[in-house]
């Protein structure tokens, strides 16, 4: 029995470059702001609600969102350097 003819429609490890590229200074600089404006939301939602228990796992979602935003900003920052 032979073996079926080669698919065309395989990818090749140059064709998945251009999928899977690292992002741009911009889209660090966007997902910088998302994440930081989606931590500061969270962490004045810990103020507001001061009765609820649940709000300490909401200032923490809030402190770790602003820390990967600031980690995407200095991404941004060492992308637009080089």
């Amino acid at each position: 029995m032979s073996d079926p003819a080669p698919d065309n429609n395989t990818p090749t490890p140059d064709s998945e470059q251009a999928w899977f590229r690292s992002p741009t200074p911009r889209e660090h600089r966007i997902a910088a702001a998302l994440f930081m404006g989606f931590g500061l939301f969270f962490v004045l939602l810990f103020f507001v609600e001061p009765g609820w228990p649940f709000r300490w796992v909401i200032l923490a979602l809030g402190l770790f969102s602003i820390f990967h935003g600031l980690r995407h900003l200095a991404d941004a920052l060492r992308a637009s350097r080089q």
